[in-house]
């Protein structure tokens, strides 16, 4: 069903690889020859085109996902007919997906490019990427109970007829189970006009359940029999089987992974490693997460009736890793952002691996660093400075860019979240008018790094609640896998209040709720330095407030998040006598254990900083950060905090958030990172871009960051 030959010498080829080597299936690309499906039937189907010119070629596959098409990897190997191993991601040719266009020769469906590939190991399977997610289209749901010898199937494709090179509808033909086997099924055409042929290879091998169709399996090498330009009479093929492993993005209670499944979302790779060990990958390599259970040959991973997701050894009976969380019915879940997450039967958070990138500017798997510039003249443009592998940063690069007197820095105010889900971060924009009424815009990260121009969301009314009072924290604070934002509310008159803001899936912002209401007079928001991230483990962003108390000493408060959005009553995670005035708070799973911990850069009175960590931890029946660890020192002299902004986040992709700073040097602009080691340390300084000021002036730059003061 996949015409992965220039389609002149198709049927030559194929005929000759069937005499040379003598074994079933010469040709892996190949469509049905039965009827044409009725109008819309299966529309989940889809038409991949591979490559163009003289190397064309074309494979049917099936939606599983809205952004995922499940299909065979012979589609994409250099020589279909020497195997189907191909390498992970974006693929050697240009592919592009019809999706819900049974007529080709119609509008409507959905087309979108592949973008990377995923293949299933040990089997002519994989997964591949769109572009764009497929939205009103139902995808195929995949069979949850073996097919036996017996069974019929209905194959769905847009390959070769028996009267048509290249027919321009779905067609269908129904075929028979011969043999049922670990990886694939050996399947024969139920009667002479039944076929599998070039354009077909990747179709849905299908069986009514209930009214519905399930996917069983993909079709891969066949003898096309009656096939357009074949002389074969046999219609024997065989077909890869999904419906005894774990595909897509969710793990559903009672579901197992075995050793060489991989749950897949836009960024990373979840897989059962043949060696016993649960490992996530982003998709550009770098390993983010593991169960640490190596060493376990035929270990697999399940989520068990508890809601707990386990490592168990090939015995079934020895638990070598869990979450130990209390789930039952839920399921775990592979967020585009990044995190693997647990959810409950109604889709609440209750544990994560904590490793989605919030200012992953081009979605390679390293934050970045991106900054908001104002510049004399009254224009203003966004830079990004991407993360180099050792987490320095490049060069900046341009990207939106505006008009003088379009907007006025000054009084805008900035959160930097991956708002969307879509892996890559992106900037809101707080902006009060003249009139006293509040806009909020979204700027949309693309795929190079850059951004967007900003769209706006939604207004507050002219009188309601003046931009002046309110101070934007971003987070993914109801844990659906998209950053929200969640204003501080201060009026002069004393009232004090969380106002909520959540994502869709565009990366706007819906209508802001109250989500925390305190005492009037309770909190001085002058007294505040906050910042976000999930503290707790559960999945879902919190919220931290470095509180100054009367005598300048310090208390950390943490407010949890809920799943609606909504926040708890803040409660005492630490406290210290180190001055307020002369304290940064920053947060970070500085650790890589799934928490988010508290870093706090402190000028001293002798001209020395330091940074002092405290992780976040658990004991009987209390959260806090730890006890403060030293963990970096820098000596009199040496740094100006004043003169410095300060960023967080997982700079040169091993799974350890890191510091980073933008600062003023004399006459020069600089950049630095101090990586985090195992232990916990920061790593020495590593100096990146630098220019000199009269280039780059520090003043009119605004860092964008998660979290303001």
């Amino acid at each position: 069903m996949s015409a992965i030959r220039p389609r002149a010498a198709a049927a030559a080829s194929a005929l000759a690889a069937v005499v040379a080597a003598g074994v079933l299936g010469p040709a892996p690309a190949q469509a049905a020859t039965g009827p044409a499906s009725a109008d819309g039937g299966y529309a989940f189907t889809a038409k991949l085109e591979i490559g163009d010119g003289d190397t064309k070629r074309a494979c049917t596959g099936a939606l599983v996902e809205p952004q995922w098409v499940l299909t065979a990897a012979s589609c994409f190997a250099a020589d279909p007919q020497q195997g189907f191993g191909i390498t992970a991601g974006k693929p050697q040719f240009k592919t592009l997906a019809t999706i819900g266009r049974t007529d080709l020769s119609a509008t409507g469906g959905h087309v979108s490019e592949i973008v990377d590939l995923v293949p299933r190991a040990g089997r002519d399977m994989v997964m591949a990427r769109l572009a764009q997610p497929a939205t009103g289209i139902t995808p195929a749901k995949i069979a949850a109970s073996p097919v036996a010898a017996g069974d019929t199937l209905t194959v769905a494709g847009y390959g070769r007829t028996k009267t048509e090179w290249v027919p321009g509808t779905l067609h269908t033909a129904a075929f028979t189970v011969s043999a049922v086997k670990e990886a694939g099924l050996d399947i024969a055409g139920k009667t002479a006009n039944d076929a599998i042929c070039m354009g077909d290879t990747g179709a849905p091998l299908l069986q009514v359940n209930n009214g519905t169709p399930e996917l069983v399996a993909v079709a891969g090498r066949s003898w096309q029999g009656g096939c357009f330009g074949e002389s074969e009479t046999r219609t024997d093929a065989v077909a890869a089987r999904a419906d005894n492993i774990t595909l897509g993005s969710r793990l559903p209670a009672g579901q197992r992974m075995l050793p060489g499944d991989t749950l897949t979302s836009a960024s990373t790779r979840l897989t059962m490693q043949d060696d016993g060990n649960l490992v996530l990958t982003h998709a550009g390599g770098q390993t983010l997460w593991t169960s640490k259970s190596v060493g376990n040959k035929g270990a697999t991973a399940r989520l068990n009736d508890t809601g707990s997701l386990q490592v168990v050894a090939a015995n079934n009976t020895t638990v070598l890793w869990e979450t130990k969380t209390n789930a039952p019915g839920g399921s775990v879940v592979l967020t585009d952002r990044g995190n693997l997450v647990i959810q409950t039967s109604k889709n609440e958070s209750v544990w994560s691996t904590n490793t989605a990138r919030r200012h992953d500017y081009n979605g390679d798997g390293r934050d970045d660093m991106a900054w908001w510039n104002d510049f004399t003249t009254g224009t203003d443009a966004t830079y990004t400075l991407l993360a180099k592998s050792d987490g320095s940063f490049s060069d900046p690069a341009k990207s939106f860019t505006a008009v003088a007197g379009q907007w006025d820095a000054r009084y805008l105010k900035f959160a930097t979240g991956d708002f969307n889900g879509d892996g890559r971060g992106d900037v809101a924009i707080l902006r009060p008018e003249a009139d006293t009424s509040a806009r909020l815009f979204t700027a949309l990260g693309q795929n190079g790094g850059g951004f967007a121009a900003p769209t706006a969301s939604w207004t507050l009314p002219a009188g309601s609640m003046h931009a002046s009072h309110l101070t934007p924290q971003a987070g993914d604070f109801n844990g659906d896998g998209r950053d929200d934002l969640a204003l501080w509310y201060a009026h002069p008159d004393g009232t004090t209040k969380l106002v909520a803001s959540l994502t869709n899936e565009q990366g706007g912002f819906t209508k802001p709720f109250d989500a925390w209401t305190a005492p009037k007079g309770s909190f001085v928001r002058d007294h505040i330095k906050f910042t976000t991230g999930d503290f707790n483990g559960d999945g879902r962003d919190d919220i931290g407030a470095f509180y100054r108390q009367g005598d300048d000493t310090i208390r950390a408060y943490t407010f949890l998040a809920t799943p609606t959005g909504s926040f708890t009553n803040p409660t005492d995670w630490w406290t210290s006598t180190l001055k307020w005035a002369q304290a940064t708070p920053q947060a970070g799973d500085f650790n890589g254990d799934g928490r988010d911990d508290l870093a706090l850069w402190y000028d001293y009175n002798d001209g020395s900083d330091k940074v002092s960590t405290m992780l976040a931890e658990s004991i009987p029946g209390k959260n806090r950060f730890g006890s403060a660890k030293l963990t970096l020192d820098s000596k009199p002299g040496n740094w100006d905090i004043t003169k410095s902004q300060l960023l967080t986040g997982d700079f040169n992709g091993d799974g350890r958030d890191d510091l980073a700073a933008l600062r003023l040097n004399n006459n020069t602009i600089q950049t630095y990172t101090w990586t985090a080691a195992e232990n916990t340390m920061f790593n020495v300084g590593r100096p990146g871009w630098n220019a000199p000021t009269t280039s780059w002036p520090y003043n009119p730059i605004t860092l964008l960051t998660p979290y303001n003061n």
